[in-house]
């Protein structure tokens, strides 16, 4: 929704629409009158002023779901998207607090398998193999399904769960806000444009390095299939029929509970062993684009008496020695 006003001047006939605000209201949140504090036209800091709505909604839960999986309505009439420095900071610092997640349970399962706790890892042990063993797919949508009623719960309980790694500004005080548009107003100097400058090529590095090890994956991945190395490439199918022949014979669950036993096993008798991963390793080996390039050799090329040049020759130089 957008607020505007309309003030007219006293001495000329213009009227212009001034834009106070801002606000966007979830359909979830559509109950009764409430009380919002309007942001500015990017939706990101405060507004002019505050609005109070009185809302309801009425709909079919059954046609809801099922229009929940059809695609959903585009904005036609939306504005440009352009460039800008904060809103890549945010968006790098929003897949960096995913990947710090990500190495935390990293973190957490690699205390276990090292066996710094004792009680902890054979307890972790036993439970890794009675899953795998018992395991069914149905279970799968099952522990999903109960997690989510878990997570609904103890939000109700009020019990504190993780935070998330966007900062709404809605779960801010008024005063912080207002305080924080009054300075940013004021910093505005050649220290605060060296700053910015500073983040943006901090962010660029990120992003080039995160690309890099993207499209590299993706490339070592396709050359492996296109044989650019053919060790590598002749090895992996001779793994895969390797492989296909023991699933054959052998069930997948025999296969993840000998993984496991020998992952908790080598570090039990090794506690400082550095841990690595096979398929990581393995792509190490196997060139990428630009390391395809770099390897590339230029042709030689012999200069003529007249100016001239060819491609050099094996069997002329022969001769010619």
């Amino acid at each position: 929704a957008v607020v505007s006003t309309q003030s007219t001047g006293d001495d000329e006939d213009l009227v212009s629409n001034v834009i106070l605000g801002k606000i966007a209201i979830p359909l979830f949140n559509c109950k009764g009158l409430k009380k919002y504090i309007l942001k500015d036209k990017t939706l990101s800091t405060i507004g002019k002023g505050e609005l109070i709505v009185e809302t309801s909604i009425f709909y079919n839960p059954v046609r809801a779901a099922i229009r929940t999986f059809t695609p959903k309505e585009e904005i036609i009439m939306k504005e440009a998207t352009s460039f800008d420095i904060s809103l890549l900071q945010r968006d790098v610092k929003r897949i960096t607090a995913q990947m710090e997640i990500l190495q935390d349970i990293g973190e957490g399962v690699d205390q276990i398998i090292r066996w710094r706790s004792k009680t902890a890892s054979l307890f972790s042990m036993i439970i890794f193999v009675l899953v795998v063993y018992y395991i069914e797919l149905w279970m799968v949508p099952l522990v999903v399904g109960l997690l989510l009623i878990l997570s609904f719960v103890s939000r109700r309980m009020g019990i504190k769960r993780f935070e998330s790694w966007i900062q709404n500004a809605a779960n801010k005080p008024y005063y912080e806000l207002h305080r924080k548009v009054e300075e940013g107003a004021g910093s505005q100097g050649i220290s605060a444009k060296l700053d910015k400058f500073k983040a943006l090529f901090a962010t660029a590095e990120q992003i080039q390095t995160g690309l890099d090890l993207g499209a590299s994956i993706g490339e070592k991945f396709g050359h492996i299939g296109q044989w650019k190395n053919p060790f590598i490439t002749a090895m992996c199918t001779i793994a895969m029929l390797v492989v296909a022949v023991i699933l054959h014979f052998v069930s997948i669950r025999y296969l993840i509970i000998l993984w496991g036993l020998n992952k908790f096993r080598k570090f039990y008798l090794k506690p400082n062993l550095v841990d690595n991963n096979e398929l990581e390793d393995l792509l190490s080996r196997v060139p990428s684009f630009p390391e395809i390039e770099q390897f590339r050799q230029i042709k030689p090329r012999v200069s003529m008496k007249n100016g001239g040049s060819h491609d050099v020759n094996h069997d002329e130089i022969k001769k010619r020695s």
